[in-house]
Parts: C-alpha cells; structure tokens; sequence
C-alpha cells in the first residue's frame, strides 16, 4: 500500500516562533531522517532535494529503488529555506505534484493510499483531506473518531509543555515542582518561589524543540546545564522582577505567550521512550527507549541505555505507558516521545510529552530493517548528530576502507543515517554493536576516519 511521507519537522506547530536561519538549516535536514522510511512506491514530501548519491546509499543500504521521482518538494523548496507549515504544503503545488507522482491528476488518491507525517498537525490534515487519503497505522474506525480530533490542533496539544504538566499530574507522573506564567510578573513569582528549592530554575517556552528557548536561572558558578541553551546567574541581591521583565520579550515571542517554570534538577541521566497509541480504546506499545546524549543540549542516543537501572527503567516504562494510555483517552493517536531524567539524587522525573514522532524513529526503523525486531535484546545502538565532513561520498569511502560500513551477515557497523553536506556540512551517523564496548569501538574509530572525509 503506497503512502505519502510528509516530514514536517520543526513546523510552525512545533517550534513557537521562527529559527534563525543556522537552526533552520539543521531543521530542515533533520527532515530528511524520514527518506529512509520509504518503500517503492512511497512519496516523501521534503522542504528541498536530496542528493542522488544518499538516494543510492539508501537503496544499497536497504534494498530498495528509490529515485529523485520519490520526492517531492514545495515550490521555491530549492530556493530559499523553507519549512513545512501551511504556506509551504497547501497552496495547491505540492498537492498536485502528489497527484501527478500518483497518476491520479485530479481528485482524490486512491483508496489505498495513507498519508504519514512526521507530526500530524492541522496543515497535514488538510492536505490529506484535499488528496482524499486515509492516516496510515490507523484503523477505519479509529480514524473516523480521531480524525476531527487531529483537525482541531489535537496533536499540536501535546506538544504543548504546558498541557503535559496537566497530563502528568492526572496519571501521577513525577514531575518537578513548576508553575505557568504569562507575563512577567508571573515569571517573577515563579522565579522567587521555586528558586530557593535547588538553587536552579529553567524557563521553558511552551511550544519548541530540542532544548531551543530552554533559559536556566542559577544561583552557582557555572554557564552550562543540561536541557538549556541559556544560562543566567543570579545571587541574593539580584532583582528578580527586573531580570523577568528583562528577558520576557525573549521568551514570550510570536506563536509562544507562556512559559513553564520548573525547579531545575541536574540530571545523571536522560531518558525517553517511544510509544504508538492506537487511539481511545487500544493499549500504546511502547517502540523504542533509551538514553540521550547531551552536550548540554540533545545531540544523539545510546539505545537501550546502558546506565538505567532496572528499577529506574522500570519505572519509566510504566509511567510512559500511563501518560500515553491517557493521550488515548484524550483522542490523540499516533507516535509520541516522552522525555524523563535520573536526578543526581536517584529521582526519576519527567520533562514532557511530545505528540509526534522523534530523532528516535528513524533509527527505530533502520535497526528493526537492518537487525532486526529484536535488535534492542541483542544489539546496543549509538548515534550523533551534526558530525562534520567535507564530502558526503568521501565519508561513505573511508568506513568502507576502514571496514566499519553496516555489515548485512554480522548485523554491525556504522549507517550514514542522513547526510546534508552541500547544506550543513554535516552527517549524522549511527553505530550498531554486539554489545556497548563494540559500539563505542566502532563509534572511535569511525569518528577517526570521518577526521579525514
């Protein structure tokens, strides 16, 4: 059954206000995780081309005969930096261009056609109500009670930090001690009664991605924490209200206007899992988890984590299951990727919900495809992004030189999951091991050949 991939990262309904044109760029290939997801007879509906060699690296690595036929891009997508949102995706251009690929010129698809998106936001919708397709993984009749759900900005709900608050506190997720503001008289508040808990508070936008718009309030000597791409000392004789309303303006922006205040625990570790829920009457299934690597910002995964301890795993997992087993309830169905951490006190707490798919399913895909179903019994999986190198091919020619290229008998090795380099400059790669001494000897040494890509 053919379906149209639609890969909306860091979308208007994502991120609360617009990236600066270095985030974009790394946004937009970040888009292009979903390339490899792809069958046949599949479409991926890109923000802009990809290079025929990572096409041919796709097919060599998966068997497949994918060509630039495949992809379809907006219009102006190879012009300018552009992402998925309404604009880009229902003007009509890249509705047609689908029907075209399709050979179906006018009206809807047919019936065997799905669309999956990365996030299934209102712009998403609309296109796939103007092809007249079905929402792929979703049964007729969940889909007819979802479908209005998803129409009306269900899935932008959790993405909110704000509504995952709400929902933690009615499964008795653990959570840190927070509160809402929408001004900065409330920012303040927050700020005076939170701070004296650790020392530390964070300031979350309510809608963003990645740690991005994530600010930290310190009372310690130290310009770096975990989870947050700014860092703000403070001591006792520092005026609060004069530091809320001096960044506010920062935080309260555009499609953005409240914030989560946490108490900041500095973290051992971080977690996160992936769940499909089926919808209001299925049980979620829980896909992937792991540990995410962070520099001090997400910058990739060890998969399964080789730190967490049974009972902390444990509780993550059943606590995962109750958050998404509630967005069911709710309405939404789909992926979603819920975020937790191991304080440095041993306290597992959770950071947020997101209604969508992750960094993680790509490489949930690819493992399953390459290893297998149980690759998370029987392998340990390493990622990075963002890795630099002056060619694309080069990059791929010096693991197979160094024979660390994905080996098809032994199951192990090292994947070019993306590549962007005429773009970013950049790579991101995953490591499949035996076990975690051979993923990380595989992760050195491929790090060392990429030195000379």
């Amino acid at each position: 059954m053919p379906k149209i991939i639609i890969a909306n990262v860091d979308s208007d309904s994502m991120c609360g206000c617009d990236m600066t044109p270095e985030i974009h760029a790394l946004s937009s290939m970040c888009c292009d995780r979903l390339l490899v997801m792809a069958q046949d007879e599949d479409l991926v509906v890109l923000p802009h081309s990809v290079s025929e060699e990572f096409i041919d690296y796709v097919n060599h690595l998966l068997g497949r005969h994918l060509s630039p036929h495949n992809v379809v891009v907006p219009a102006e997508g190879d012009s300018r930096q552009l992402i998925l949102n309404d604009d880009s995706l229902n003007d009509g251009f890249v509705a047609a261009r689908i029907r075209e690929r399709a050979g179906a010129p006018s009206g809807a698809l047919g019936a065997d056609w799905s669309v999956l998106a990365y996030f299934v936001d209102r712009p998403v919708m609309a296109l796939a109500d103007e092809l007249g397709v079905r929402l792929h993984g979703i049964d007729e009749g969940t889909a007819r009670s979802t479908r209005d759900f998803l129409r009306s900005g269900g899935a932008e709900s959790f993405n909110s930090k704000v509504l995952f608050r709400q929902l933690a506190s009615t499964v008795g997720a653990p959570v840190p001690e927070g509160r809402i503001a929408t001004s900065a008289p409330e920012l303040a508040r927050a700020l005076r009664i939170l701070l004296p808990e650790t020392g530390r508070v964070i300031i979350k936008q309510d809608l963003n991605s990645g740690g991005a718009g994530n600010t930290a309030v310190t009372t310690f000597e130290e310009d770096r924490l975990i989870g947050a791409s700014r860092v703000i000392g403070v001591d006792g004789d520092t005026d609060l209200a004069a530091l809320a309303d001096g960044v506010w303006p920062t935080l309260s922006v555009q499609r953005t206007t409240r914030v989560v205040v946490e108490s900041y625990h500095r973290a051992a570790e971080v977690y996160y899992s992936e769940l499909w829920v089926p919808g209001p009457l299925g049980s979620p299934q829980i896909l992937n988890f792991g540990e995410m690597r962070m520099e001090p910002t997400f910058i990739g995964f060890e998969i399964p984590g080789q730190r967490m301890a049974a009972a902390h795993a444990a509780d993550m997992t059943a606590h995962s299951m109750e958050l998404a087993r509630e967005a069911g309830r709710r309405g939404f169905v789909g992926y979603v990727n819920i975020d937790s951490i191991v304080t440095e006190q041993g306290e597992l707490l959770f950071n947020e919900v997101n209604g969508r798919m992750g960094c993680c399913t790509n490489i949930d895909y690819l493992a399953r495809t390459l290893v297998g179903e149980d690759y998370l019994r029987s392998r340990v999986v390493l990622t990075y992004n963002w890795t630099s190198v002056s060619s694309f091919t080069a990059a791929v020619k010096v693991l197979d030189e160094a024979g660390l290229s994905f080996d098809q008998a032994e199951r192990t090795g090292v994947v070019i999951a993306i590549e962007d380099v005429a773009r970013t400059g950049t790579v991101d790669y995953m490591v499949v091991g035996l076990d975690a001494e051979h993923a990380r000897d595989l992760e050195r040494r491929a790090l060392a050949a990429f030195e000379i890509a």
